[in-house]
């Protein structure tokens, strides 16, 4: 593997796919894996299932879950399955620095059992952590489900924690083991990272290393590699780390779509040979690009200029007035006569007095008229879309976080957008800057409301609506329906009275802790 530390100014690989807890990324359903752990174990729940695919960060997660478990508790760790319950129970023993006079397998079963009962007035815990779960034996599954009859009539003197491929969940639906069934007490499955949680996760890894995903990658290429990996960690870090890897060969400070496209069937970590082969073929290609892309410019401007001649006439030629019906036979033809519809197109100001009944019903930001040019609100830049980039790419670009809120606020700004996940090629977005004029919210009945922040999903609003009561305000989530198929929910301050009563509240709430700018902390 190439070493392209240097060259982008990292402290250490950020990539490497070996299982390192220093950069474990706690997604939600990662984090939900880990809360469980903790509670099995800590709270003596004897069985522990854990499940996921091959890639999604299993091993990872349970290498952070032992670095930070407290310290009254004890993990045995199998990172690959045993063939033989023997073995396993010798070195049991010797992580616990036991060694039976008899290696027999019920004088080691007592052995441990001594031990147990002895941690159990120490209120230590024992637990055993089993990686690959799915490739051991059924008999020993059966052995290991005998070690869970180690108990009191009050605790489980042994924890048990079994990971694996979800395959492993069908091999303890076997007739042969069916008791284990009733001794799993937790499990949960760990399910791959969201397009926003893979960005987040790898500008996680590189801000570790000592850099940040802006900086190394262009958004088509972040955007791109995020789909590809389909939201398993190992394809993020094999993905990242070889495009890193042809980027140090073609010098690329940031990583373009078009070097990210070239390792996209590279399913492993190139070597050193590979990647320089993989950068000889662009660097090979790249003239032959140039010269077609000439050509072609080349070829347009002939045809502007000699077809200038044949084709003028036409863009000359008057344009029919498809509104002016022709006077009938005998009819005055001094006043031809409008079609009633053209009739109204023509007149200055006739609105659809449907649209306008609709647009009543949506709040509006305060004393903004609807095209939103409230000269308090800001314009950061008038963004154009690119290819790979969506809304929370862009949120990251201009706000340095990918937040439902940042994008909520992009969307009051550009009412065309219909879907916060679609959105077209070469269109233009508005993005604002974020002050106060953007979240003070006025409502039809000559209300106004203070937008505080903006959730994907219900719970999370409700717990920082909980947070939020420290700002002595009144609160309230109000559905936002950003989709068809999608809702978002708003976190709502107010009501006020008028703008004034609403921008003094706002400066309270600052006062108190409150930010205009969303942070990760809020959506824990």
């Amino acid at each position: 593997m190439i070493d392209y530390t240097r060259f982008y100014g990292f402290s250490e690989i950020p990539f490497d796919i070996s299982p390192d807890p220093k950069f474990f990324f706690p997604s939600a359903s990662h984090s939900e894996a880990l809360a469980s752990l903790r509670y099995g174990i800590t709270h003596k729940k004897g069985f522990i299932l854990i499940l996921g695919e091959a890639g999604i960060g299993k091993t990872t997660l349970l290498h952070y879950l032992i670095n930070t478990l407290d310290v009254n508790v004890k993990p045995l760790f199998f990172p690959q399955s045993l063939s033989h319950f023997e073995q396993m129970l010798q070195e049991m023993l010797t992580m616990l620095d036991l060694s039976p006079a008899l290696k027999t397998k019920g004088s080691m079963i007592h052995e441990l059992y001594d031990h147990l009962i002895g941690c159990l007035t120490r209120d230590e815990t024992v637990a055993i952590i089993i990686d690959e779960a799915q490739n051991i034996g059924l008999d020993v599954i059966e052995e290991v489900r005998l070690l869970a009859n180690l108990e009191t009539s009050t605790a489980k003197l042994l924890q048990i924690v079994l990971v694996g491929k979800p395959e492993l969940q069908e091999k303890l639906r076997s007739e042969v083991i069916r008791q284990i069934k009733q001794r799993i007490v937790i499990v949960c499955q760990i399910k791959p990272l969201s397009e926003k949680e893979s960005w987040q996760y790898i500008d996680h890894r590189l801000r570790i290393a000592g850099s940040g995903a802006a900086e190394v990658y262009t958004d088509e290429a972040l955007s791109l590699i995020c789909r590809s990996a389909k939201g398993f960690p190992l394809a993020l870090n094999v993905l990242c780390s070889n495009a890193l890897s042809v980027g140090y060969c073609l010098a690329e400070k940031r990583i373009s779509s078009s070097t990210v496209k070239k390792i996209l069937p590279e399913k492993d970590i190139l070597t050193s040979d590979r990647a320089q082969t993989l950068a000889l073929r662009i660097k090979r290609r790249l003239p032959h690009k140039i010269f077609y892309s000439i050509t072609a410019l080349v070829f347009l401007a002939l045809i502007l200029f000699f077809g200038r001649s044949y084709l003028q006439p036409i863009f000359d030629a008057p344009e029919p007035n498809h509104s002016v019906l022709p006077p009938a036979v005998g009819e005055n033809t001094s006043a031809p006569k409008i079609k009633p519809q053209a009739a109204a197109d023509h007149i200055s100001g006739s609105p659809d007095p449907k649209i306008m009944n609709a647009a009543q019903e949506v709040p509006k930001i305060a004393a903004a008229p609807a095209d939103h040019s409230n000269s308090e609100i800001h314009i950061k830049e008038i963004a154009e879309v690119k290819q790979g980039v969506n809304l929370y790419s862009l949120a990251y670009r201009y706000y340095k976080v990918s937040d439902e809120t940042f994008i909520d606020h992009i969307l009051k700004l550009n009412p065309e957008i219909r879907n916060p996940h679609l959105i077209l090629i070469s269109q233009k977005i508005k993005i604002p800057e974020i002050n106060q004029a953007l979240l003070i919210i006025q409502y039809p009945d000559s209300v106004y409301k203070i937008h505080l922040r903006t959730f994907a999903d219900r719970q999370g609003a409700i717990q920082f609506r909980r947070n939020a009561e420290l700002w002595g305000k009144e609160t309230e989530i109000v559905p936002l329906k950003v989709s068809s198929t999608e809702t978002w929910y708003r976190v709502m301050a107010g009501p006020f009275a008028n703008k004034d009563e609403a921008s003094k509240a706002l400066e309270e709430m600052k006062q108190k802790g409150f930010s205009m700018i969303p942070s990760q902390a809020d959506k824990s």
